[in-house]
């Protein structure tokens, strides 16, 4: 009776768990809008690396340079898989003295590929997600 009790709660408990999801995706994404280069960036990787749709973004540069960058994840992720694929590839590009990242940077990050230094040199980095075959695209 007590596990029957215990189901018909958890039951119960998941349409409210349903409704705070969107709220976690806009808190996710308001913590990582700032090194993303903004809310637009930020929602766009919240968005695709939750529905496993490509991810469009854009970032301007010194001398209004503009880096465009769009790549697809292999699957959806959860929020939590997200949290940490962004986390590590913010932790990454730290690491490499790399703040606030440029699209292509950002983009290496996640799936994998070349990240340019401030030096002008290349770094090989293994992406936290990966990406979908044949959907890598940088300008």
């Amino acid at each position: 009776m007590k596990r029957l009790a215990a189901v018909v709660l958890t039951l119960a408990a998941l349409p409210a768990l349903a409704v705070v999801a969107p709220n976690d995706s806009r808190n996710l994404s308001s913590r990582y809008s700032s090194w993303a280069g903004g809310k637009t960036n930020a929602d766009n990787l919240v968005t695709g690396l939750q529905s496993g749709t490509t991810v469009m973004l854009m970032t301007t540069g010194p001398n209004n340079t503009r880096s465009l960058a769009g790549f697809t994840p292999p699957a959806a992720l959860s929020a939590e898989a997200t949290e940490s694929a962004l986390s590590k590839a913010r932790s990454t590009l730290s690491g490499m003295g790399i703040k606030q990242p440029s699209a292509d940077q950002m983009q290496a990050a996640l799936v994998g590929g070349e990240v340019t230094l401030a030096n002008g040199k290349t770094r090989m980095v293994q992406g936290s997600v990966g990406a979908a075959p044949d959907t890598v695209a940088t300008r």
